[in-house]
């Protein structure tokens, strides 16, 4: 009896147990159904906007290339059109020699198909065909279209001309994108469909200046052909890339309608999309409600476990991105970010000047081979204090080497200002450093300066002309500090050191120890 017992009571134990497990299976089973449906569902619906995705992002491309090589066609013609030369030789006079050789330029450099000049009166002086220059006289509006783009030249010049003594100038092409004073775009020329680009011709140094009326304009064209097709698509890779004059004609793939002057259809670029593919799923939209409803739990689980993982990501990209533009020793701006500034900076001039002091330290190898490398970053780091509490708001103190700091000061960059700064800053240095036994470190700080625009516009003339500066005070016996525009004064003496011709001693506003 009491076996009995026992195996009934093992049988009805064991039916629950088997339930479970069936109940778990389905529920296990109906999971994996559902997901199986859900993912069908997501990578068709995935499918379809990675493929639309893909296709506008090569259009995005194509727009991309075809702007640039259209900016490209000005930036060619810069050489010639600005040129004190050109407007001796083009617009005052007209010199048919120098009419070919420009030309040829442009056609053996660049192989730019057709250039043309046209006078401000809208006559054709010259055309090239291939390496041949033709000198002739025609009216312009012989070729409607390019009298639309004279036109449009025409009035593109006079809102960029200035006047100067003597006659007219333009504005400064420098920084300056190809679409603020060119005209650009799509033309029939000769029969053909070609791109193009056309800018007046204007002085550079203005030994030469402008006459009064409409400029005088440089028109250079690529005919649509194998060849600029081979350019483009050299940057683009393109499956089936082609143009097509029949702008009417359908197809499959990607296709970009390009028109001429007169706003009429010229022809299409078309190519085959790296994506291109039908998809063999319906859209049942019902299974939205379905997969929301089954996926909820889950779907809240992924998102809080995506929502961890997307915080983690953003703190390292937060850690990384300062890293890239930090010095880890110090904590100061590095190189690569020093470099960023004083680009972004340059392109502020003339309307806001700005220094670019270069600091060395003295005796600096001394300490490290004296009390160790470990002490030498002790330096360093207090040093890069210093700088930084002398150099205050208006400036980016940056760590650029060993023992190497530059300075973007965007503060008054008057004389008084400057100097007051830089007796600061080789105070700084002067000040002995306490390193760890007790021991002190006694270095010293050179500085040179380079005031920007006086002394440069670009940021290679200001890294170079504040290290030559700092060349300068090295030479002059550590210490102390000069100015770049101060150095054009000195000469280099037989033993190699930096003098003044006039056997004068240096203000101590321009170059000296700090007081």
């Amino acid at each position: 009896m009491t076996e009995f017992r026992r195996r009934y009571s093992d049988q009805a134990a064991k039916i629950p147990r088997q339930h479970i497990s069936r109940l778990a299976f389905l529920l296990a089973g109906l999971l994996i159904a559902v997901t199986s449906v859900s993912l069908l569902f997501v990578g068709f619906v995935a499918s379809q906007a990675s493929r639309q995705q893909a296709i506008a992002n090569e259009e995005r491309l194509f727009q991309s290339t075809l702007a640039d090589h259209l900016r490209t066609i000005v930036r060619e013609q810069i050489g010639i059109a600005s040129s004190d030369q050109s407007v001796l030789k083009l617009v005052r006079n007209f010199d048919p020699d120098y009419v070919r050789s420009s030309f040829d330029t442009l056609w053996s450099t660049y192989r730019h198909s057709k250039v043309m000049l046209i006078s401000g009166n809208g006559d054709v002086l010259a055309e090239s065909f291939a390496d041949y220059t033709h000198i002739i006289r025609r009216p312009v509006s012989e070729t409607p279209e390019l009298e639309i783009v004279h036109e449009k030249l025409k009035a593109l010049y006079l809102q960029n001309r200035v006047r100067v003594p003597g006659g007219f100038g333009h504005k400064s092409l420098q920084g300056a994108d190809p679409g603020e004073y060119a005209v650009m775009g799509f033309v029939h020329i000769d029969g053909k469909p070609a791109i193009f680009g056309a800018m007046p011709i204007i002085p550079d140094d203005y030994e030469e200046t402008l006459p009064d009326g409409p400029p005088t304009v440089l028109l250079s064209a690529h005919y649509v052909d194998a060849y600029l097709l081979g350019q483009l698509n050299a940057q683009l890779n393109f499956a089936n890339f082609g143009f097509e004059e029949d702008a009417g004609v359908p197809g499959k793939g990607p296709r970009h309608l390009v028109k001429d002057q007169n706003d009429d259809p010229l022809g299409t670029f078309r190519w085959d999309s790296q994506t291109v593919g039908e998809s063999i799923w319906p859209t049942i939209v019902p299974v939205i409600v379905v997969l929301s409803v089954a996926l909820g739990a889950l779907a809240f689980g992924i998102a809080w476990r995506i929502g961890q993982l997307t915080t983690s990501l953003q703190a390292s990209e937060h850690q990384n991105r300062y890293l890239a533009l930090h010095d880890t020793l110090t904590g100061l701006a590095n190189r690569l970010q020093f470099n960023r500034v004083l680009e972004s900076s340059v392109k502020t001039l003339p309307d806001k000047p700005f220094a670019v002091i270069h600091c060395d330290l003295d005796k600096f190898k001394a300490v490290n081979d004296t009390f160790g490398h470990a002490a030498g970053d002790i330096v360093i780091k207090t040093m890069a204090e210093r700088l930084s509490k002398a150099v205050g708001k208006p400036g980016l103190v940056c760590r650029i080497g060993g023992d190497e700091f530059m300075v973007i000061y965007r503060g008054s960059v008057v004389r008084e200002t400057l100097n007051t700064l830089c007796r600061a800053l080789v105070a700084a240095g002067e000040l002995p450093v306490p390193i760890s036994s007790g021991d002190i470190a006694q270095i010293g700080l050179s500085v040179g300066i380079a005031i920007a625009p006086e002394d440069g516009t670009t940021s290679e003339q200001l890294v170079t002309r504040s290290d030559t500066a700092l060349y300068q005070s090295k030479k002059l016996g550590r210490g102390r500090y000069s100015f770049y525009s101060d150095s054009l004064d000195l000469e280099v003496g037989p033993d190699g050191v930096l003098t003044d011709p006039e056997a004068k001693p240096l203000r101590r506003a321009a170059s000296g120890p700090a007081e």
